[in-house]
């Protein structure tokens, strides 16, 4: 068992337990005396990176904050097959996403996410909905360059995969989609060809490290949402 990984097969045993809250109080306070040890003190260090994500976004309770940052940490890396440890370490934190049944479907959805997303072939549909109502989808194939959505004003977005999963939410303001409020110092430079502003995009996001990438470019009355895959390391 690696020292880095030391708390994984305490969190797992305290799981197993009836009262799970109290359980996970103990193991926490196990894992910080652990920690004082020389050869703990990174796995430490790296576990309570782990907490202060979470703790950074809400005040909760211990046992909170290991669903929100440990859990989610470690669906994450086993999904996305990133997880460092070895094979007995990899298992244990299998054990842990099985231990309740909504890590496991939060698991079991991400995995059946990423096999659609790297289903190239058949093409990768996103949809962008505001206020929850759609506005539009675009196909990805395999070396496809960016799509684009237009008519993008001030509002609440989402956007998804055909299987239903969010990949991203949040507000587009004026400041995001409408040129004089994005960019009030500077003057419009309308392209030639297009009669669209120049302009560097309002917003850049980055998903699935950066598998997808979503930028916001604002315009004369409304903006344009740009979707960028990398397919192609896809099969």
């Amino acid at each position: 068992m690696s020292d880095d990984l030391y708390f994984i097969p305490i969190i797992a045993k305290a799981l197993q337990q009836k009262d799970t809250e109290q359980a996970l109080l103990q193991a926490f306070e196990q894992i910080k005396s652990l920690g004082r040890k020389p050869q703990y003190q990174q796995g430490l260090a790296q576990f309570e990176q782990f907490m202060a994500s979470a703790n950074s976004h809400a005040k909760k309770n211990e046992s909170d904050l290991l669903e929100t940052s440990v859990v989610g940490e470690l669906i994450t890396e086993l999904a996305t097959d990133t997880f460092e440890g070895s094979a007995e370490e990899k298992q244990l934190a299998l054990d842990i996403i099985q231990s309740r049944s909504e890590w496991k479907e939060e698991y079991d959805r991400f995995i059946a996410d990423i096999e659609e997303f790297h289903r190239a072939s058949t093409g990768i549909v996103i949809s962008v909905a505001r206020e929850n109502r759609p506005l539009g989808s675009v196909k990805f194939t395999q070396n496809c360059g960016p799509k684009t959505m237009d008519n993008i004003v001030p509002g609440s977005y989402t956007i998804s995969l055909a299987t239903g999963r969010v990949i991203w939410q949040g507000e587009l303001t004026e400041r995001d989609v409408i040129w004089t409020e994005a960019f009030p110092s500077q003057a419009l430079e309308l392209a030639a060809d297009t009669g669209e502003p120049k302009g560097e995009p309002t917003q850049e996001i980055s998903i699935f490290d950066g598998e997808i990438i979503l930028r916001v470019f604002p315009g004369l009355e409304s903006g344009r949402i740009e979707i960028t895959m990398n397919l192609s390391g896809s099969s």
